[in-house]
């Protein structure tokens, strides 16, 4: 049993180590070369805009400028936090902050980003890996919960640190899901409990019909 736990372990980070490497490699992508097209994008929209300035078409020009100007400051925030060195040098409850923020400037959800206790290290690895199942819970939170409002909340106690990501959609009869079989129901919350036990935490989620979602994570300190 001890063997088979050991393989399973290692065989998950391995794959998170792959993903983030394939994620890495993606945000540099963006940045390098989708943030150079943006910027000369740019410059080649200033100069309409001078030539236009007098013109009947100014308005629509200055809101393509802006746009393009948005999308371009979009994409480089999207570049940082798939970056998992954004993690590294920054630590998690930037990193955090920096995500929802992003999500906020979709204009499509509301964000609150929460932080109790004084910040101490949990570790390079350990602080990327939970900063990827925020990532992971928050995008299911936009794909199928139809809600609206998001709120990232982590607890910094001196035993250890808790992390809830909740949204205020439909929801969902938790028990159902989790009885589903293997064949109708999706990896998502398996990926949140495998990764949890990996740190030597646990991962919970509570979610009820029309009440929303809490995912819960909680990590002894040390």
């Amino acid at each position: 049993m001890q063997a088979k736990e050991s393989y399973a372990r290692e065989l998950l980070k391995s794959q998170l180590e792959i993903q983030n490497h394939t994620l890495q490699q993606i945000g540099q992508e963006l940045h390098d070369h989708i943030g150079q097209m943006l910027s000369l994008a740019m410059i080649q929209l200033s100069v309409l805009e001078e030539e236009l300035a007098e013109s009947s078409h100014a308005p629509a020009m200055k809101q393509t400028f802006d746009t393009v100007a948005r999308t371009m400051e979009d994409v480089r925030q999207l570049s940082k936090t798939l970056d998992s060195g954004t993690v590294q040098r920054h630590g998690l409850q930037e990193s955090l902050a920096l995500e929802m923020e992003r999500i906020q400037r979709t204009g499509r959800f509301q964000t609150q980003f929460q932080c109790v206790g004084a910040p101490y290290s949990l570790g390079e690895q350990t602080e990327t890996i939970l900063f990827r199942m925020v990532q992971e819970s928050l995008n299911n939170a936009m794909k199928h919960s139809g809600g609206r409002n998001l709120k990232v909340s982590a607890d910094y106690a001196p035993d250890q640190f808790v992390l809830i990501i909740t949204d205020d959609g439909r929801g969902f009869d938790a028990g159902e899901v989790a009885e589903r079989a293997l064949s109708k129901s999706g990896s998502g919350l398996l990926n949140l409990k495998q990764r949890a036990r990996l740190l030597g935490g646990e991962c919970a989620l509570v979610s009820q019909p029309g009440w929303g979602t809490r995912v819960e994570i909680r990590l002894p300190r040390g």
